[in-house]
């Protein structure tokens, strides 16, 4: 833990830091600013908060300003009102570590304090190795320390420093430093050490927090390179000790720490060594990438005209093994869903069900029911024959559960209470002609059959002649209009469905050959009226009596039944639950989703969660709950995703390269790892998107595809030749090219990680 000094004169203020950091941290609180500084030079204080409006914004920068002075290796926070937080900036000129924002969750203002504590440690130790070592020594692992973790780049770092990556290794090396990515992971190590020893954090802990996929890992990374162990490192100072164990004089055998010119030494004849033997590979941490090959894929044309974004990292280690234009967004197509997904897994649990429940509102005399049906639908996107015989198989079986539940008569009618959920049904920013097909199939809270209904065309008797239709699911019998004709033999069958919401009807209008007979499957683009009908008739099949007819209740508050209201039918005391209705759990729905690219279903989950952490099942509320939960709790920088649906149609998202692998990281290290790993699609895979792609990675490769116009990608696990794993992510945009001719770029990039 942390020893923290808390000055702020608000009481209430000062609570609430206090429950948020005292269970992570040892707090101490202070009203004055005399009480903080007559602790400040009798405790060691690891971090000062201080509110940045005490006595008054002025006084406050001078207070800080001083006690930069008079305390150099001190981290000063500064807490700041969130409803003028742009006004505080100003403050980092002093000196100031890091900002606390109040109003902020608990994750954010661990987070935020734990980028502050990182910053003052790095300027820590450039202050301590500036008479000891010359630029860009202090500065390089100043930067190191300050920004260790999963996202620390060798291109970020160099651009940083104002190098590029080869003229940043050599100017390290000129002062007896290594490569820039050992550097890197000096930095790493230097703030585990700063972690285990002063926070006295877990060992796991500070694994997770720096990118690690376990202790161990983090715990065989400080061995190695330092020669001690995390508790011996904790023991004996923390990042004093590290810091002395890589600074060392005295070179050691085996893989301890040696001198850095010996180390310098090791990596300038390693370089030279590869030159003479003309191989084109970069090695990070023991992992080697073809990235000779991965260039030559991006500077043959035509790839070399589109934009291509890569990221690759060790799964083991979190260290970057390849990365192009890694922190630029992309469109990302299906690539969208890992986002959607990581986060209602990470949410939910994998055992999560959705439940569309059955009430009685009124009374009960044995199977007659003097009052009426009340449909609580929840999104279920589980209700098609993915996981049904069909959808409309599915309805059956909620009136089947009526009938055993006793009912065999309804006075009054069916409600379907839809109030959860907003009643839009197309995303914001799809284009217009996607809506007319089923990947472009919409939704609602009460829906089946993934939005889409299947019409069968029979062609009429003679040329000419009105074909004759069927459709599934059967809802209002006049939703489906005709107005194809039979064509002569040898003709095309051309068959463009139009919707008309004045009449809530699809229309089919074109040709199909004489002597044929079609199936075609389209958006049923009125979902939830489409379901609410079936399950009137699915009701009369079951052979219970119904006196009333339907009807759907779209917003909370309007009657349903004998005195109950849409939206609280469960406070209802008239009311009693007569079935429930559970969908399979989350990682099948999310296999569901991932493995063929499902676009319906996935924008049923973002609702879904719209309508559990949000205000309401809707699209902007559910992208809110996903964007809020990767930023906060990933780590995810918020510049680098803008999310506008969920299943990647729109053009309008955008996210970069190093965003999914970190999404990505984060599952992998996480608790239902093997689950989302199972969920995404693998080469050989019946049904699967990489079916018949990269078929020699059987069993190696896990990934999500991604298509639309103009835009490719892949992203996921991959196995390498000598057994690491790497978190990988191939974002294409711009193509102008057939999707087939991208793909053959994207698995050569892939077949190189792999080597």
């Amino acid at each position: 833990m942390a020893l923290l000094a808390i000055l702020h004169p608000d009481v209430r203020a000062a609570a609430r830091l206090s429950d948020a950091l005292g269970d992570v941290h040892d707090i101490l609180l202070h009203r004055s600013w005399e009480s903080l500084e007559k602790t400040l030079g009798a405790e060691a204080i690891d971090a000062c908060l201080i509110d940045a409006d005490h006595p008054d914004r002025d006084g406050a920068a001078r207070r800080l300003m001083q006690l930069r002075k008079q305390f150099p290796g001190l981290a000063l926070v500064a807490c700041v009102d969130h409803e003028q937080a742009a006004h505080y900036f100003g403050l980092g000129s002093l000196g100031v570590d890091g900002f606390l924002v109040s109003g902020s969750q608990t994750v954010k203002l661990r987070a935020d304090l734990d980028i502050a504590l990182s910053t003052a440690r790095g300027q820590q130790i450039g202050r301590h190795l500036t008479t000891r070592m010359p630029d860009p020594g202090p500065a390089a692992l100043a930067w190191a320390v300050e920004h260790a973790g999963p996202d620390a780049s060798v291109e970020r770092f160099s651009a940083a420093l104002g190098h590029s990556p080869r003229s940043l290794g050599d100017a390290l090396r000129a002062v007896g430093l290594p490569s820039p990515s050992r550097v890197l992971l000096w930095g790493r190590l230097l703030l585990a050490g700063a972690r285990l020893g002063t926070d006295r954090r877990t060992v796991e802990d500070v694994a997770l927090s720096l990118g690690y996929s376990a202790s161990t890992s983090l715990a065989r990374a400080m061995k190695r390179h330092t020669g001690l162990t995390p508790a011996e490192v904790s023991r004996q100072g923390g990042m004093n000790a590290v810091r002395e164990a890589f600074l060392s004089t005295n070179p050691r055998d085996g893989d301890g720490p040696r001198h850095p010119r010996h180390r310098a030494t090791q990596v300038a004849t390693l370089v030279w060594s590869l030159a003479l033997g003309g191989c084109a590979t970069l090695g990070f941490g023991g992992a080697v990438v073809d990235r000779h090959s991965i260039e030559q894929v991006l500077a043959s044309p035509p790839i070399d005209q589109i934009h291509v974004g890569i990221f690759a990292i060790d799964a083991r280690t979190g260290r970057t093994l390849y990365a192009h234009n890694a922190k630029r967004k992309f469109v990302p197509a299906s690539n969208q869903k890992l986002l959607v997904t990581a986060t209602a897994l990470s949410l939910l649990g994998p055992g999560y069900r959705f439940r569309t429940e059955v009430w009685a509102t009124g009374s009960a005399d044995g199977s007659y029911l003097e009052g009426d049906l009340v449909v609580v639908a929840s999104g279920d996107p589980s209700m098609s024959s993915r996981y049904w015989e069909s959808g409309t198989a599915a309805l059956d079986a909620i009136a089947d559960s009526l009938l055993q539940a006793g009912v065999e008569y309804v006075a009054g009618s069916t409600f379907i209470d839809v109030s959860a959920w907003d009643s839009t049904t197309v995303g914001p920013t799809w284009e217009v002609e996607d809506l007319r097909y089923a990947y472009g199939s919409t939704g609602g809270a009460f829906a089946i059959d993934e939005g889409e209904v299947e019409v069968i065309v029979t062609a009429g008797p003679a040329v000419g002649s009105p074909a004759t239709i069927g459709w599934s699911p059967l809802g209002t019998e006049d939703f489906v209009r005709s107005r194809i004709r039979t064509s002569p033999p040898d003709s095309s069958t051309r068959v463009v469905p139009g919707y008309l919401p004045e009449s809530r009807q699809l229309v089919l209008e074109g040709t199909i050959e004489w002597g044929t007979v079609d199936t075609m499957t389209f958006a049923m683009r009125d979902p939830v009226r489409q379901a609410a009908a079936a399950l009137s008739r699915s009701i009369e099949r079951a052979g219970i009596e119904m006196e009333g007819g339907w009807e759907i209740k779209w917003t909370k508050g309007e009657r349903v039944g004998r005195g109950c209201l849409s939206g609280a039918v469960h406070e209802c005391a008239s009311s009693a639950l007569l079935t429930v209705f559970e969908s399979p759990p989350l990682s099948e729905l999310i296999a569901g989703i991932l493995k063929p690219s499902q676009n319906w279903m996935t924008e049923q989950l973002v609702r879904a969660l719209g309508a559990r952490y949000g205000a309401e099942g809707s699209w902007s509320e559910g992208v809110g709950v996903v964007e809020a939960y990767l930023v906060n709790e990933v780590g995810v920088d918020s510049l680098d995703i803008s999310l506008r649906d969920g299943s990647g149609l729109s053009a309008y998202n955008l996210v970069t390269p190093r965003a999914l692998v970190r999404i990505l990281q984060e599952m992998h290290s996480g608790p239902y790892a093997a689950e989302y790993r199972s969920a995404l699609a693998e080469p050989g895979e019946e049904g699967s998107t990489l079916e018949g792609r990269l078929l020699e990675l059987e069993g190696r490769l896990f990934a999500k595809t991604g298509t639309i116009s103009n835009v490719n990608s892949l992203s996921g696990y991959l196995v390498r030749d000598d057994g690491q794993e790497v978190i990988f992510s191939i974002l294409t945009n711009g193509s102008g090219l057939p999707s087939s001719r991208v793909r053959e770029a994207i698995h050569k990039i892939v077949r190189a990680l792999a080597r």
